[in-house]
């Protein structure tokens, strides 16, 4: 199977144009996924037609690399394929880059067969498959390689281990299994402004990983025993109460005090909608948009795990596509990580725009679902909306606020008194780093406390009450 994976890592490379020689895929590859203590590195009787000196060379530029801290990392978060062929990219493209320079082709283009029976009990065939092989390509590169040893051993440790460990935590929802998606999660490996988010992110993140969807209880033989029960099936019943009389069972079992097992169930009828905005206009460049996007993340985190449906969208002077994360859907495509943290909006602000085309969105989604989703809007003090598009929002769903304020300002929107729940976060909260983390916490939890909470209305002060309509009895 470790084969089979580094057939599925070189594939992956080539679809993105790095077409590396096999072995330098599955050997760095490997080292990402098994402790090199357990393996051994060194040449083998099957490369005996090489130079010795150099395969010793190269050898030891895998034990160097072997012990660098981003792999010890890599092998104890378990990274999905589709991450560590990403981490071979980062790392092998430059070197390809440079030795395509060299020698002006491109290599070993074929991919490679993944049928797990072509790769069993292969050691002892690799002898005669390479027998009469042309390696000219192989040696070639090995010697490139190791004339470029240090620039691979950098490349190795350039990795930034903070991004590394974020996208490892929401694997499939940050997966690369396209052409696409490869070049996104590498790019989220170079950009600066990503990593301030990764970090602020990893600041949250741990906190709601122990998050477990609430369950009940059925009588239907599927999923395991949650406990017992007063109704439920003769396949079902709890041993014990075989132990009475036949009398006093018919007697037990007619008045409904006999105890069966019962079933976990999710509550599907419960699952709630939740549909995330995020403002991603100038005016949310620097700190208002780390904490944006990274409580974005932290929030689809927390209501996945609780099992609920997430829609994801941006919107500057324009609504982008939404991205969805269905509970109970493994194969679901889910909310892309690399494109929240990647994401530039470069159409100015349009708010009423923006809006309006969002009340039509909610109205085909209520015909579709025939849900009320939570609306999660994370913008800026500016965010100026007509009433009348407010009111007709409220109509569709439940509106949660989340403004940033300026460095000095308050938050002075004529619509905020019509929305659910108003959070305002203040500009010392974006600035120190626990105060930051804290204040995102805290809308966190008062989101995914359920609608008792997060639809809880705030006390009007007296300017709102002055614009509320008068009640005669």
């Amino acid at each position: 199977m470790l084969g089979l994976r580094a057939a599925q890592w070189r594939n992956s490379l080539t679809r993105v144009g790095l077409t590396v020689p096999f072995w330098l895929v599955h050997d760095l590859g490997l080292l990402t996924v098994i402790d090199p203590a357990s393996i051994p590195i060194g040449p083998r009787p099957v490369n005996a037609r090489l130079d010795e000196a150099e395969l010793r060379e190269y050898a030891s530029v895998l034990k160097e690399i072997a012990e660098s801290e981003v792999l010890e990392k890599a092998r104890q978060w378990r990274l999905e394929d589709s991450l560590i062929a990403v981490l071979l990219l980062k790392v092998l493209g430059p070197l390809h880059e440079h030795y395509l320079n060299e020698v002006r082709a491109k290599l070993f283009p074929a991919n490679l067969p993944l049928d797990p029976e072509v790769y069993r009990d292969i050691e002892p065939e690799l002898g005669a498959l390479f027998a009469g092989a042309d390696r000219t390509h192989d040696v070639g590169f090995l010697r490139f390689l190791l004339r470029r040893r240090l620039r691979l051993i950098t490349s190795v440790e350039q990795v930034d281990l903070d991004t590394l460990k974020l996208v490892g935590m929401f694997g499939s929802e940050a997966s690369a299994a396209s052409a696409m998606q490869m070049l996104d999660l590498l790019n989220v490996f170079q950009s600066p402004d990503a990593n301030d988010i990764v970090n602020f992110s990893l600041d949250l993140l741990p906190s709601v990983l122990e998050t477990k969807r609430a369950s009940g209880q059925q009588r239907f033989s599927v999923d395991g025993y949650a406990g017992v029960s007063r109704r439920g099936t003769l396949d079902s019943l709890v041993l014990s109460e075989l132990a009475f009389d036949e009398e006093l069972f018919d007697r037990r079992f007619v008045e409904k005090e006999v105890f069966f097992y019962a079933r976990e169930k999710q509550h599907e009828e419960d699952r709630k909608l939740h549909y995330i905005l995020v403002d991603a206009s100038a005016s949310m460049r620097g700190r208002r948009s780390v904490f944006a996007r990274g409580l974005a993340l932290t929030l689809v985190k927390k209501l996945s795990l609780q099992g609920e449906d997430v829609y994801f969208r941006f919107f500057d002077s324009r609504l982008y596509d939404v991205q969805t994360a269905k509970a109970g859907k493994a194969h679901a495509a889910g909310i892309s990580v690399p494109y929240v943290l990647c994401f530039k909006g470069e159409r100015g602000r349009n708010y009423p725009k923006v809006f309006g085309a969002l009340v039509s969105d909610l109205e085909r989604l209520k015909r579709r679902e025939g849900r009320m989703p939570i609306v999660y809007v994370l913008t800026h003090a500016e965010c100026h909306l007509p009433l009348e598009t407010v009111e007709r929002l409220r109509n569709l769903a439940k509106l949660y606020g989340v403004f940033m304020l300026p460095s000095s300002g308050e938050l002075e929107l004529e619509y905020v008194h019509r929305l659910h729940t108003v959070q305002v976060v203040d500009e010392q909260s974006l600035i120190q780093k626990d105060a930051r983390a804290r204040r995102a916490l805290e809308i966190v939890d008062d989101a995914a406390a359920g609608d008792d909470e997060a639809a809880k209305k705030r006390e009007p002060d007296a300017r709102e009450r002055a614009s509320m309509p008068e009640i005669y009895v």
